[in-house]
């Protein structure tokens, strides 16, 4: 089953049990590092933070960031599969990481399943379909008709493996068009080239984009949900502008190194739970467009990822191939 807003906000109204083993009382005893998939003022990164902040007073120790950007977020990933499974490193793993990137990059050093617990969702969020205002098209119609018209030569920005990736191999997909990815390591170039002109598209998160597009330096085709953004409700849906089967929902979650003590991850739940339920999280996700996974526990973070990666094998796999 896909991962859908229902199915976010069915989870939400889950309830987390309290640790009982008597194994995890005194975790944590020392400073936590949190592996963050994006450099400092990302999406990620910005709350990351905040949660962090949040967690360091449940927990009653400081939770402190390691940015580690690049190649997708794989390398945090790679770096946060080898760590202790003592509690002490926790990630920032998301469905790219863990189901899209294994079937865009050869030789990863980690399988998801395998090496990592998942403590507590995160969240799940939308991009918006961007270009230039030079472009010439400036609807989804119009630039489907486009790419038809010129195949292979409408450009794209992502990193390899990155949601953006998977998203734009959707679109084309179902668009029947031929994209090219243009891969970038930094997603703050990709925007400011295609501002600039040099590249067709992106498609991004409405913190990165917004503001551009309100600044009159981009113009937004649609948003990749199944419904519009309550913090940008004049972009249309991709269904409304005349596309479906491209909608694709971007989740993260918390995760602890496999063979983490039960203890150790119930405590980090129950705090994790405590943090997303604090009025300045709430504020700062609704001001991102993104869906907060309060009540999305462990188990269930574990079957979003067992339903994912089928289905990115169906969806990204075949676009991937071409």
């Amino acid at each position: 089953m896909a991962i859908t807003r229902r199915t976010i906000l069915a989870g939400s109204a889950l309830a987390l049990p309290a640790p009982q083993a008597r194994a995890g009382e005194e975790y944590p005893a020392r400073t936590i590092t949190w592996v963050v998939p994006g450099g400092p003022g990302s999406v990620l990164d910005v709350a990351a933070r905040l949660i962090a902040l949040k967690l360091g007073t449940a927990l009653g120790q400081g939770v402190v960031i390691d940015n580690r950007s690049g190649a997708g977020g794989t390398l945090a990933a790679e770096y946060a599969a080898r760590s202790a499974p003592d509690g002490y490193t926790v990630s920032f793993g998301n469905f790219a990481t863990f189901a899209i990137a294994p079937l865009l990059i050869p030789n990863l050093r980690y399988e998801a399943r395998r090496d990592f617990t998942p403590v507590h969702g995160i969240g799940a969020s939308a991009n918006i379909v961007i270009s230039g205002l030079k472009q010439p098209f400036a609807s989804i119609p119009a630039l489907i008709e486009h790419a038809k018209r010129n195949p292979g030569q409408v450009t794209y920005g992502a990193s390899i493996g990155s949601g953006q990736h998977a998203a734009g191999a959707l679109f084309a997909q179902a668009a029947g068009v031929e994209l090219t990815l243009i891969p970038y390591s930094n997603f703050a170039q990709a925007l400011n080239d295609t501002v600039a002109g040099r590249l067709d598209l992106m498609f991004d998160y409405p913190l990165s984009t917004l503001p551009h597009v309100r600044d009159g330096k981009l113009q937004a085709l649609a948003v990749n949900a199944g419904e519009r953004l309550a913090i940008a409700p004049e972009v249309p849906t991709l269904a409304e502008a005349g596309l479906s089967g491209a909608e694709l929902l971007g989740w993260s979650g918390l995760y602890l190194p496999a063979r983490t003590p039960p203890a150790i991850v119930a405590r980090l739940a129950e705090a994790t739970h405590r943090a997303l339920l604090d009025r300045e999280v709430k504020t700062l996700f609704d001001s991102t467009g993104t869906i907060l996974w309060g009540g999305v526990d462990g188990p269930a973070l574990g079957r979003a990822l067992e339903e994912e990666i089928p289905r990115m094998q169906r969806l990204i796999a075949p676009a991937a191939a071409k």
